[in-house]
Parts: structure tokens; sequence; C-alpha cells
């Protein structure tokens, strides 16, 4: 009690003070209950603390980057994809994985309208289809050299451009492949009530209604189509542009090789440096420190006599004034040879940088860099590693087997990018070059086509043999199911099988009993 009357003593200004502060701590209290309710309850990755201010908080559109930076990503991406020995092993695998030997083969299963297969028609396009392939690009380029070329295309550049040309080439159709690079990522402008976004012409909902084209690399030969300036407008209905597509708006593709690659770099630069390193280590056996810091007697001698015998050979004489420059040279020339003592001058140390990082193995460090890349490009590191070392069954099965899904997708979008775009618009012509087939049948005919990917053969073949057969004897799938996801053909199967039991006969090769003892089984069988 004897507090109050020491507080309501004082004057008014005093207690009113002293009420302010009890207010103010009071509230600084609530404020930090709020606070920590509030942090409760947001997200850890929102926060900015001291050791995350280097983490962006704000993201340009993608469009906005990708105006200032594909130029930058392609060149990276192709450099990459030219002198980067993983770079280089990825590309090789993606086109024996996606392509195999005989790349997306078309299979044509036409039907009659009473349900009945049509297999001389199908037979018929794919035969067509055979032929137009011989020289599928205006260039000469086949068709399995265009796939494999889109493919690499797509992979380093992160888009595919080609043109349809229709009446060009043999059979009156041919495609064209582009450098993505034509496409003028920094032409932004307004034209005839559309806009230009990185080379690409659209309307107001955003579809491609042309594309501007750099002249400076597109040939000399005269051309029909508009010209504005250095670049060439060709409509949309001519051109195919297909890239992935990672935000809603996105108007060019991305390089695939870019994901990562900082990683193969930083390795690139890492094994360089440890291998001059090694190199030097291996090559400098020390130091002579003389009291003139001249080299020891011999050393000069040793140099002046390689460059004359040089100038010997090259057929040339030296002059007096660069006798006296190589003598000069000869005084504080050093170099690093295996074995070699070099010198150091008077009043010089050599006092050697020993720094304790990297604290792991150079192999432990590749390691975690090729894991990391091999993540970004949805590869196991066991493939683009190629390391096998400590690989088992089980490990390799699930790597292998998630990567082979990745290699699916990638083969699906292929196909919509390339095969199915090309042979929509190349089948009337396929189909005048055929007698059996009729132009007024072209949905028919474009309704049966199919593709069909190369697969992969079974890590463990007789159990999934094993599974297949149990599979089909339970009804949970068909022959042709299991044909088609081995990647080869059912009918054709089923043909080669009845050819070997028309030229053959239907009688099966003889079992062995699974026992010895079985004598009367064993008369039957051989009987």
């Amino acid at each position: 009690m004897r507090f109050f009357p020491r507080i309501f003593g004082k004057n008014a200004g005093e207690r009113a003070a002293w009420f302010r502060g009890l207010i103010q701590r009071a509230a600084w209290q609530t404020e930090l209950r709020q606070n920590a309710v509030f942090s409760a309850r947001s997200f850890d990755t929102a926060e900015t603390t001291p050791w995350t201010e280097s983490w962006p908080m704000h993201t340009a559109p993608i469009n906005e980057v990708l105006s200032r930076q594909l130029s930058v990503l392609r060149a990276r991406s192709r450099g990459l994809a030219r002198n980067n020995e993983w770079a280089i092993g990825y590309l090789i695998q993606l086109k024996d994985n996606v392509l195999g030997d005989a790349g997306i083969p078309l299979q044509v299963r036409l039907t009659a309208p009473d349900g009945c297969p049509e297999k001389k028609a199908s037979a018929a396009l794919e035969a067509a289809w055979a032929r137009w392939g011989h020289s599928a690009d205006v260039s000469g380029l086949g068709w399995n050299e265009v796939e494999a070329l889109a493919l690499r295309i797509l992979a380093v550049d992160g888009e595919l451009l080609y043109r349809l040309r229709p009446g060009a080439g043999p059979m009156r159709f041919s495609i064209q492949l582009l450098d993505p690079e034509l496409l003028d990522v920094s032409l932004s402008r307004a034209w005839g009530g559309n806009r230009i976004r990185m080379g690409v012409e659209i309307d107001d909902d955003g579809c491609p209604v042309a594309y501007w084209l750099r002249m400076s690399k597109t040939g000399d030969a005269p051309s029909e189509y508009l010209s504005v300036g250095q670049h060439t407008r060709l409509p949309a209905s001519e051109v195919r542009h297909f890239f992935i597509r990672s935000e809603p708006g996105q108007r060019r593709g991305i390089p695939w090789l870019t994901g990562g690659a900082r990683r193969l770099w930083l390795l690139k630069d890492f094994e360089e440096a440890a291998a001059v390193a090694s190199s030097n280590a291996a090559k400098r056996q020390g130091f002579f420190v003389s009291p003139t810091g001249e080299a020891p007697s011999g050393f000069a001698d040793t140099f002046i006599s390689s460059a004359l015998s040089a100038a010997k050979a090259s057929g040339k004489t030296l002059t007096a004034e660069e006798m006296r420059e190589l003598n000069a040279a000869a005084e504080k020339f050093t170099t690093t040879v295996p074995g070699q003592y070099d010198t150091l001058p008077l009043g010089y140390t050599f006092q050697p940088y020993e720094s304790r990082w990297p604290d792991i193995g150079a192999e432990t460090y590749a390691k975690q860099q090729l894991r990391g890349w091999a993540a970004a490009m949805g590869a196991s590191y066991v493939t683009l590693g190629n390391d096998l070392e400590s690989v088992n069954y089980s490990s390799a099965r699930v790597g292998i087997l998630s990567e082979r899904e990745h290699f699916k997708s990638i083969q699906a979008l292929l196909i919509r990018a390339l095969h199915l775009p090309v042979i929509t618009a190349a089948l009337p012509c396929l189909i005048l070059s055929e007698p059996r087939l009729k132009l007024s049948r072209l949905a028919d005919y474009q309704n049966a086509l199919t593709w069909q990917p190369r697969r992969w053969a079974g890590i463990d073949p007789v159990k999934e043999a094993n599974a297949n057969q149990i599979n089909i004897t339970l009804g949970l799938t068909s022959r042709r199911r299991v044909i088609l996801e081995r990647g080869d053909d059912p009918d054709e199967i089923a043909e080669e099988i009845a050819a070997e039991k028309a030229l053959w006969g239907s009688a099966a090769p003889p079992e062995t009993p699974e026992e010895e003892g079985g004598g009367d089984e064993k008369s039957k069988i051989f009987a």
C-alpha cells in the first residue's frame, strides 16, 4: 500500500509519464505475442532471416526473362553440347533411348466399314511414307536424320522450328528444319493490329499469327514473302514452332541442357584446375636459391641450345640483336617440365598456398555435381555418370524404370511436335502417290495412323515373361498389349507365326521331362 502514495504523491506530469510508460510496455508485450502467433501460422520459406537475405523475394515474368537471357542460355547450351563430355554423353543416350536405331516407325491400322482390317491399303500407306522419308527435308536429309536432328535441337536449343514446303521434293512435299536462332528474340513491336513478341506475331488471344525470321541467315534467294527491314514474315500456317511450356503465356523455349548446367561448368573448371595442379606437382621438384638470384650454370645454356636448335630446324638464322634478347630471356627463364628445378630471384622465397577446401575427394565432388545435373535432366546418375560400381539389381531397376518413363514422355512430345504435324500435311501427297489409296478416304487414313516408339528389354526378362504369362492367363492383359509394350508390331508377329506354321507345320518341338524317372512319359514324347 505504500506504493500508491509514492505514485500519487508526485506531480501530475510525473504521474502521466509513468502511466504512458506502463501502457507502452503493455502494448509492446501484446505486439510480441501477436507476432509470435502470426509467425507460427506463416510459411517458413517466406520469412527473410539474416541467412536468407540473398534469396530473391520477387520474380520477373517468364517472357521478360527470356527476352533478355535466351541468347545467353542458347549460346551456353550449344557450348556444352559441343565441348562438355557429360552433355555429349547425355545427347547420345537421349537419341539411343528415344529413337533407337529405327526411329519412331509409322504403323497404319486401317479397317473397312465392316470392321475387317485392310492390310493392303495399310501396307501401301506405310510404303508411301517410307518412300517420302528418303528425302524428307529440302536439303536432302532422310526422315531418320530429321528425327535425330529435331530431337537434338529440342534438347540444345529448347525449341523446334521448321517450315512446311508443299510442292517441294520428289513427292511434292517436304519440310525445312530452321535454326531457332533465326527467330529474332529481340524483336518486339506492334504490327498490323497485332503484337510481335520475341519474333512471334500474336493476336489478342495470344495465338501465333506469323513468325519473323532474320533475313541475314536465310540465304540469298529471292522470297515471295513480306520483308520488313532485316526480317522475313512467314505466316503461322506454314511454320511449326514447338517447345515445352513451363509457365502460362510463355512464348519461347528454354534449352534443356541449361538445367543444372552451372554444375557441369564448375565440375569442368574443377577438373581442369585439379589436373593442372597435379601435373605441376608431379613435374616440379624444388627450387634453387643462389646468392645473386641468377640461374645456376647450365640452366641458361640449356634454354639457348633448345632455341638455337628450333631456329636451325626451321631454317632461320638469328641476328645479333635476337641473340642478345635470347641471352637476356635465358637469365630469368623458368619452366615446368618433368623433373625440373627452377630458380628463385635473390631475396624471394616461395610460399605455397594451402587451402582446406574442398574437404572432400575429387571423386565425391564429381559425383555430387553429376547427381544434381542428372536430376535436372530427368535421368538417373547411374546412366549419366556412367558409374556402375555400387549398383545392384534393386537400385538399378528403380533408377532405370524412372528414367524410361521420362524417355516415354519425350517420345510423346516428339510425336506431337514433329511426326503428327508432318504426316498430316504430307498425307494428301502420300495418297496421290499410291493407286490403291483414295483421296476421298483422307479422314479414315488419318484416323488409322499410329506410332510405335522403341521400348527396352526387361531388366530381368525371365521374371517379366512369367508375369506376362500370368496376366494373360488371368485375363488382365492381352498378347497385343504385351507385344506393343515391348515395342514390336503384333500384326507382323502374327503373320510371321502363321508363315512359320505353314512352312514347318503345326507340330511343336518335343519337350524334355523335368524329372529323370519319367520313363513312360519320355517314351511317349520320343515315340
